[in-house]
C-alpha cells in the first residue's frame, strides 16, 4: 500500500494471531519507520489517485484499530493519534490526516437548517414582510417580526461559525467578535434612523442585563443542578466583568454631569469622547485576548474535578464543529441572514410604538425586556445547554462576552453613527436605567470573582432580572 511498507505490513498482519499475547505487539504494528512513511505519503494527496488515498486512509485506520484492540480499549477514530508515537511523529501523523471537503451547498444547507428546531420559525419571515401590505395591525406586524428575527439571529450565528471554520483561530475570533451582536446592532441602527433614541438606549441596556442576569443566571442554575460547585476560567470572567464596570463608568459620568451642571451643551462632545475611548479599549481587549494573552483564556483549570473526570476523547469529539458549508456558502448565508434581519428590523421599529400602545405596555418595557430576548434567544439557549454539560467557560463566554461587546462596542458605535447621521444620541441614558445597570454589574462581579458558582447564585441573578423587568412596567 502507499501508506505503509508492504513487506512489514504483510508480515505483521499475517502473524497477528501469534503476536496477540506479546507485549511488543504495538512496536511490531507501529514501527517508527512505517509511521514516518505513512506521514510522508499521505501528506501529498495530489500524487495519489482517489482510490489509493481511500486505501491509504483505511490502512492507517486498520493498524490503529488493531493496536486499540490489543490494549483492550475502544478503537479510535482517525482523528486521534496513537499514544505510542513520539511528539515529532505525532505532529507528522496529524499532518498526514486527510481533510474531508464540505458537502454541496444544498446538502450542507439542508443539514444545517435541520440541525436546529428554531429554524421552523423561518416561515414567519415572509409572513412578517407581507403583513403590513396586507393590512394587518401594528401589533400583529410587531409580533411576526419578533418571531422572524428569532431564527434569523440563530442563522447569523451558525453562518458565522461556518465561515470561521475555514480560517485560523485569530480570524475566527475576530469574526465571532464582529458578528456576535450583529442582530442588536442592526435593530438599533434601524431605530436610530427613525429617531427612536429612547428605544435604542433601553434596548442596548436591556441586552446587557439580559446577558448578565438572565443568561448567566440560567447558566449558573443549570450548571449548579448537575454539579454542586461548577468552576470556570476566573481570568476571562473577571476581565469581562471589569470591562463592564468601565463601560458603566462611561454611562455614569454623563448622568452625574447632567445633574451637576445646568448647561447641557457639553453632553454631545462628552459622549463622543467617551465613546471613542471605549472603542479603543475594546480593540485593546480583542488584541489582548486573541494575540498577546490568548493562553490565559484557553488554559485548563488546575484541580478542577469536573474537567479531570471528563473523557478527553469525548470532549474533543463534542467540541469538533462539523463543516457543513464552504467558505463561499457560509458567506452567502451570512449575507442572506443580515439582509433579512435588516428588513425585519425596519418593519419592527416602525410598528414598535403603535404595538406598545395597543398592548398597553410602556415603550421602555418593550425595548428593555422584549427586544433583547428576541435578539439573543439563540445565544441564551446555547449558554444554558453548555452550562448543563459542564462547559461553564463557554457558557460564561457567551453571557459575559456578549455583554462586554455591547457595552464597549455596540453602544459607542451607535453614538458615533448618531453623530454622523445627525441624531442626538448621547450616553445620558437616564438615572434609573443607569443605576440599575451599575448595580447589576456589581452583582455579577461578586458572583464570578471566586471562579465557581452554584444554583443559588443563579437563582439570585434570575430574581434580580425579574424585579428589574417588573419595575420597567411602571417606568
Amino acid at each position: 500500500t502507499p501508506a505503509l511498507g508492504s513487506a512489514r505490513l504483510g508480515a505483521t498482519m499475517s502473524s497477528l494471531a501469534d503476536l496477540s499475547g506479546s507485549r511488543n505487539l504495538e512496536e511490531n504494528l507501529l514501527h517508527p519507520s512505517d509511521l514516518a512513511e505513512a506521514a510522508r505519503t499521505t501528506r501529498q494527496p495530489s500524487i495519489l489517485s482517489p482510490r489509493k488515498r481511500l486505501r491509504s486512509r483505511g490502512t492507517l485506520l486498520l493498524v490503529r484499530t488493531v493496536t486499540a484492540i490489543t490494549r483492550g480499549s475502544r478503537p479510535p477514530m482517525l482523528k486521534s493519534i496513537p499514544s505510542v508515537m513520539e511528539p515529532e511523529q505525532q505532529n507528522s501523523y496529524a499532518a498526514a490526516e486527510l481533510v474531508v471537503p464540505p458537502p454541496a451547498l444544498l446538502d450542507g444547507s439542508r443539514r444545517m437548517l435541520a440541525g436546529n428546531r428554531l429554524y421552523v420559525l423561518l416561515v414567519a419571515v415572509p409572513v412578517a414582510l407581507a403583513a403590513k401590505p396586507l393590512g394587518c395591525s401594528d401589533g400583529v406586524v410587531f409580533g411576526l417580526c419578533c418571531f422572524g428575527i428569532l431564527p434569523l439571529a440563530a442563522l447569523l450565528g451558525d453562518a458565522t461559525e461556518q465561515v470561521a471554520l475555514h480560517t485560523n483561530e485569530t480570524l475566527s475570533g475576530l469574526l465571532n467578535a464582529t458578528f456576535g451582536n450583529a442582530t442588536e446592532l442592526i435593530v438599533a441602527i434601524c431605530a436610530l434612523n427613525r429617531g427612536l433614541l429612547a428605544v435604542v438606549q433601553t434596548s442596548l441596556l436591556g441586552s446587557i442585563l439580559s446577558n448578565t442576569l438572565l443568561v448567566l443566571g440560567c447558566a449558573c442554575l443549570a450548571g449548579g443542578v448537575v454539579t454542586p460547585a461548577p468552576r470556570f476560567n476566573t481570568v476571562a470572567a473577571i476581565s469581562n466583568a471589569a470591562l463592564l464596570q468601565i463601560a458603566v463608568l462611561g454611562l455614569l459620568l454623563p448622568t452625574i454631569m447632567h445633574y451637576a451642571k445646568d448647561d447641557m451643551d457639553f453632553m454631545q462632545p462628552l459622549s463622543h469622547g467617551i465613546s471613542i475611548g471605549l472603542l479603543l479599549l475594546y480593540l485593546l481587549y480583542i488584541y489582548f485576548q486573541l494575540f498577546t494573552h490568548h493562553f490565559l483564556f484557553e488554559a485548563p483549570l488546575e484541580g478542577d474535578k469536573s474537567l479531570q473526570d471528563q473523557d478527553p476523547e469525548e470532549d474533543e469529539e463534542d467540541e469538533q464543529d462539523e463543516v457543513l458549508l464552504s467558505f463561499s456558502g457560509g458567506l452567502l448565508w451570512l449575507g442572506i441572514a443580515t439582509v433579512a434581519i435588516a428588513f425585519l428590523s425596519e418593519e419592527l421599529t416602525g410598528a414598535l410604538e403603535p404595538a406598545a400602545a395597543a398592548w398597553g405596555l410602556p415603550q421602555a418595557f418593550v425595548g428593555f425586556c422584549l427586544l433583547p430576548i428576541v435578539g439573543n434567544a439563540a445565544e441564551h439557549s446555547t449558554a444554558i445547554v453548555c452550562a448543563y454539560k459542564q462547559k461553564m467557560d463557554l457558557a460564561l463566554g457567551v453571557a459575559l462576552g456578549s455583554s462586554t461587546q455591547i457595552a464597549l462596542f455596540v453602544i459607542p458605535v451607535m453614538v458615533v453613527i448618531g453623530w454622523v447621521i445627525q441624531q442626538p444620541l448621547d450616553l445620558f441614558f437616564g438615572p434609573f436605567p443607569t443605576a440599575v445597570t451599575f448595580l447589576s454589574t456589581n452583582l455579577v462581579f461578586m458572583v464570578v470573582q471566586n471562579g465557581e458558582t452554584n444554583w443559588l447564585e443563579g437563582a439570585m441573578l434570575l430574581f434580580s432580572y425579574a424585579i428589574i423587568c417588573f419595575s420597567f412596567l411602571f417606568y
